[in-house]
């Protein structure tokens, strides 16, 4: 199993939140690594390095829910949640409430990673070769910088520019958790500005530590990739240009010849960071993974087709925004099945939820997660230049071409907020896209009675889970629940 890399850290259930439970049945597992040698020699560093990648396909993490969830938020006139799972249903309908699951699992998760990045990071001297030393370092900096971004998008309010973002993220630990006692520290909600400040830090420290090219782990060129994404959501579009454009002229990254092509193969030349997964190590059990609740058509033959659950449900209103069926845009959809479409939404002829649109992005259990792409950056880019003035259809016709799209004369911030939502469908970015534009995630239903959601609404940030909360009286609830 893909965990067993990280047990050594969490032998005695450190980094499942940061106030563990003292519970007088609470017992030492037998099979439990004493912390003390746990990470005395290089090799068990290296595979503690190797476990906190492992992780980030976690069901909680990556896996599903930092992309899946968000996606939900949004999904209103998006997609569809058509599954039978309550909490996935509430997330959607934005009536979740302080416990739901999600709210719990991505925060044990995350911080579990979290103290696994810092145990390696208090570690790191055992490491005598100074180069490999310097990559652990860098990595455990990335991943821990994708972790606190992650958390404070989803549990704090958008970072507002120009304010002094006071307004409450989640707690920050960088120190490595060692003994239950230290576990139990009960840190209240860094504010966002000083969580933003943090993965900053973490992403200008890995990308002087990390190699400028490594295929299958974290590059410098990851983290300054990410960092352009994070610069962006604070609304630093100078920042965010410089950086997307540092890595379109010096990282070798390349577009693929089709955007199918970056999530049908593994480490395609655009991607710039991608969670590996392959058939035997994946999120797609037990009613996990991508795969299983978008996917949606019949096995055929030895092709590696699947069933999914079906359970996430392209709105044909969003369908149409790439162009008629007849259109040329490849990412669109023809209404035909997935061995014979050659767009990417699909119909899905599977099990009793037939006759729906499906995107093909996510459609194997083992795939990898593409989670950064040089797409992205093109349109980073594109938007920053249109902002200051400048034009960015050079940029956006990059992308758009590339998928058969027609070519756009004087872009503006509209055409290419519509295109971030067209190119990076499905891959948990427009949430937080509608969150940064202040935009609307739900209309008002006058059938129903009921207001237009926005965005940055207090319902679209997720609760502290309430065991946290019950259990620390530092953590402030959010507001709403």
């Amino acid at each position: 199993m893909k965990n067993i890399l990280i047990k050594s850290a969490l032998v005695l259930g450190l980094g499942l939140g940061l106030a563990a439970c003292q519970d007088a049945l609470d017992i030492e597992p037998q099979q439990g690594i004493d912390l003390a040698t746990a990470f005395n020699t290089p090799q068990k560093i290296g595979a503690a390095v190797v476990g906190c990648y492992a992780q980030l396909d976690n069901s909680s993490l990556y896996g599903t829910d930092l992309i899946l969830v968000p996606e939900l938020m949004a999904g209103d006139g998006y997609i569809t949640w058509r599954g039978s799972f309550q909490n996935y249903a509430q997330l959607a309908n934005h009536i979740q409430n302080s416990r739901i699951s999600n709210a719990l699992e991505i925060w044990r998760a995350a911080y579990a990673n979290i103290n696994q990045t810092n145990l390696v990071l208090a570690n790191l001297r055992v490491v005598s070769d100074s180069a490999q030393r310097q990559q652990f370092r860098g990595e455990m900096h990335f991943i821990r910088a994708a972790m606190y971004f992650e958390l404070v998008r989803l549990y704090g309010q958008q970072y507002q520019p120009g304010g002094g973002n006071s307004q409450l993220g989640v707690p920050l630990n960088l120190s490595a958790n060692n003994t239950i006692s230290q576990a139990d520290t009960k840190l209240p909600r860094a504010t966002v500005e000083q969580v933003y400040t943090q993965v900053i830090a973490d992403l200008q420290a890995a990308m002087q530590s990390l190699p400028a090219l490594n295929v299958t782990r974290a590059s410098s060129y990851s983290a300054e990739a990410l960092l352009a994404r994070v610069y962006l959501q604070q609304g630093n579009y100078a920042a965010a240009r410089a950086a997307a454009n540092d890595v379109i002229t010096k990282s070798g990254a390349s577009l693929a010849g089709t955007l199918a092509a970056v999530f049908a193969n593994r480490n395609s030349a655009e991607s710039l960071f991608e969670v590996q997964q392959n058939d035997q190590n994946n999120a797609g059990t037990a009613n996990s993974g991508l795969a299983t609740f978008f996917a949606g058509y019949s096995p055929t033959g030895d092709q590696g087709i699947l069933y999914g659950r079906s359970d996430v449900e392209v709105d044909s209103s969003f369908a149409a925004l790439y162009g008629p069926p007849t259109g040329s845009d490849v990412r669109g959809t023809d209404y035909l099945p997935i061995l014979q479409t050659k767009k990417l939404i699909y119909l899905s002829d599977g099990n009793n939820r037939a006759g729906q649109l499906r995107t093909i992005k996510w459609r194997t259990y083992g795939q990898n997660i593409p989670l950064i792409r040089l797409a992205e950056m093109y349109l980073i880019r594109a938007e920053c230049d249109i902002r200051a003035g400048q034009s960015g259809d050079a940029d956006l016709n990059l992308v758009r071409q590339r998928s058969g799209a027609a070519p756009l004369t004087g872009a503006t911030i509209s055409a290419v907020l519509l295109e971030r939502q067209l190119e990076l469908a499905f891959e948990g970015t427009r949430l937080y896209d509608l969150k940064r534009t202040n935009g609307t995630v739900a209309a008002a239903d006058p059938v129903n009675n009921t207001p237009a959601i926005n965005a940055n609404d207090p319902i679209e940030v997720l609760p502290i889970p309430y065991q946290e909360v019950n259990n620390n009286p530092n953590l402030q609830q959010n507001p709403g629940y």
